[in-house]
């Protein structure tokens, strides 16, 4: 009996630490503050949005806003596990050409990323 609890004890402290390290890298919704008041928000007609981590993309946002153009501030959510990305927005103008620009942001539960798109 007295070499089957620490043998319990261990298993029970394994058995919790991996159940709290599973919760940490579960994907939930996460939310993206893509800021576009440096970048003319009223002139941009198309805003496409890729997030990537890895190499491998985990959401893409593609919207036309048409003559109106867009807003100052978008907000995103994007489905995954917190951590380290890196965000790709490409602005579309009216008369302008194309503005791609790459920020590397920390997805977290508690805030949204901020993004300030250029």
């Amino acid at each position: 009996m007295r070499r089957f609890i620490p043998r319990l004890l261990l298993l029970a402290a394994l058995g919790g630490g991996l159940l709290i390290w599973s919760q940490l890298r579960r994907p939930r919704d996460l939310k993206i503050s893509l800021d576009l008041t440096g970048a003319l928000p009223g002139e941009v007609m198309d805003l496409d949005v890729t997030v990537r981590r890895g190499g491998h993309a985990l959401a893409r946002h593609f919207v036309r806003y048409g003559a109106a153009g867009a807003p100052g501030t978008v907000e995103l959510v994007v489905f995954a596990a917190p951590g380290n990305a890196e965000v790709e927005t490409t602005l579309a103008y009216r008369e302008k050409p194309s503005r791609r620009s790459v920020a590397r942001v920390k997805l977290s539960a508690e805030d949204p990323a901020k993004v300030s798109a250029q």
